[in-house]
């Protein structure tokens, strides 16, 4: 919840009239918005993306050192500072500052929440826990839209309120999230890790073996790609924008973040628990994931339809069916792609390399976001409509990407997983039969025959990879 409040509270803040005159920057429709207002608002979204792609590369090396647990509190404390700095700024440099770090606590965040919970979970409810991260990421999205809505009255005396109140109000996740952390288990998978000398992270060749081993490569490119690929898919640009997009459409006053804040609530409350429900029951991440984007292509291809013919118009039917179009394109995004971009990324690296790889690709997301939502004020305003095509030309590219280059993930332990990359496993509990169940099961009670396979797994695994395999 604390990410999706924090990053999703600048689209009702620049809703907001109070902000505007408090900064004096020239509100829309009024001279020097493109040339004053336009660059300050990018820059409030870059500097976010920014904090968060530094936080993703913190994450790398930090997660293991001091643990999953202990990531999750300086992610809490940083959002938490940002958010205070924000909600008391006294000038646009100070708000800025305030949107950086809390940026780098949602960096941290934002990576290390899905990688514990995925730790934390079985393999056949692995989709419905790591699903929660992107509901309850939501939540906050629709916390935001709500709260911007209730404050858009806030006038006069109260202007102030109406855009530092839901600031402030980024500081309460964080708090309650770092208040409760001492209660949280440490991950049983990061403790093995580090009690295991013969470890490959504990050998500290972890960095080398990221580098030098093809399929360690493969995994790497596939994350980033994964959460990249998200991204590009439009999410962010029509939440942060809707205010924006909703006023092209037509819409006046409170209106546009009425929208907004019921357009968050479908997908907290249906379109997101869906996606988590779905995930053990279809057992198909990449099936998702290519289905949603062939949705986000139809969806956004309608709404640049409507835009490109009737925004700026008093044509209410076709501004209403624009509209319903970004309602549409939501079904898809959030039930399908949400989920699965943060349930992917967390399945699909062996542990010793986790926190290395999630920091990475969750890097790919921040990257993205920092270059689309610096240049979607500018594009839409050039443009127009015709910036909805960056949207659709990379999902129609992404979608066999997905198909030919991403493996299958559902169904199996973390540890499994690892078969779909050409690796061997120690042990296939999903595909064994219940012999061979029965007999591992006996193995275990009496000592025969595992301390040798696990010994020879251990070598296989800390073994400087061949020449054929770092190719």
């Amino acid at each position: 919840m604390t990410y999706g409040y924090c990053s999703s509270i600048i689209s009702s803040t620049i809703g907001q009239p109070g902000w505007y005159a408090y900064f004096g920057l020239p509100a829309e429709g009024e001279p020097g918005y493109a040339a004053i207002t336009t660059p300050a608002i990018s820059t409030a979204n870059g500097v976010f993306s920014a904090g968060g792609a530094v936080g993703t590369l913190f994450i790398m090396w930090s997660c293991d050192f001091f643990g999953r647990k202990a990531n999750i509190q300086f992610g809490a404390f940083f959002s938490l500072l940002g958010g205070a700095l924000q909600a008391g700024s006294k000038s646009l440099a100070m708000f800025q500052a305030g949107r950086f770090l809390c940026g780098l606590g949602i960096g941290i965040l934002v990576t290390v929440c899905p990688m514990y919970l995925s730790e934390m979970s079985s393999a056949l409810r692995r989709g419905w826990l790591v699903g929660h991260h992107a509901i309850f990421l939501v939540f906050g999205y629709m916390l935001s839209g709500w709260v911007g809505y209730a404050c858009y009255y806030a006038t006069g005396p109260l202007s102030g309120f109406g855009w530092r109140f839901p600031l402030a109000l980024q500081c309460l996740p964080a708090l309650a999230l770092l208040l409760g952390s001492p209660w949280l288990p440490r991950s049983p998978r990061w403790l093995i890790s580090k009690d295991d000398p013969n470890n490959l992270a504990a050998k500290e060749d972890v960095w080398k073996a990221v580098f030098t081993r093809k399929t360690y490569r493969k995994r790497m490119a596939i994350g980033f790609l994964t959460q990249w690929g998200a991204e590009f898919g439009g999410p962010l640009i029509i939440n942060n924008y809707a205010v924006i997009l909703y006023t092209n459409l037509g819409m006046e006053d409170g209106m546009p973040l009425l929208l907004s804040a019921i357009w968050l609530t479908t997908a907290g409350l249906i379109y997101n628990p869906l996606g988590a429900w779905l995930h053990d029951k279809v057992n198909s991440r990449r099936g998702m994931y290519m289905i949603g984007f062939v949705g986000i292509i139809f969806s956004t291809s309608c709404l640049a339809a409507m835009t490109a013919q009737y925004a700026g118009t008093t044509n209410k039917v076709g501004n209403g069916f624009g509209i319903f179009f970004m309602y549409l394109y939501l079904a898809f995004q959030g039930t399908l792609c949400d989920t699965t971009m943060y349930l992917y990324v967390s399945e699909i690296f062996p542990t010793e390399i986790r926190s290395i790889d999630m920091g990475f690709s969750l890097f790919g997301q921040f990257a993205s976001t920092l270059i689309l939502l610096q240049t979607a004020p500018m594009g839409f305003g050039n443009v127009g409509w015709k910036y909805y095509l960056v949207i659709i030309c990379w999902s129609a590219f992404f979608i066999p990407v997905i198909y030919f280059f991403f493996p299958e993930t559902a169904g199996l332990t973390l540890e499994e997983i690892a078969q779909n990359f050409g690796e061997e496993v120690a042990v296939n509990l999903t595909g064994a039969t219940d012999a061979e169940k029965a007999r591992l099961d006996h193995q275990l009670v009496t000592g025969e025959n595992v301390q040798l396979s696990v010994s020879s797994e251990l070598e296989k695994e800390t073994k400087p990879p061949s020449t054929n395999e770092a190719k």
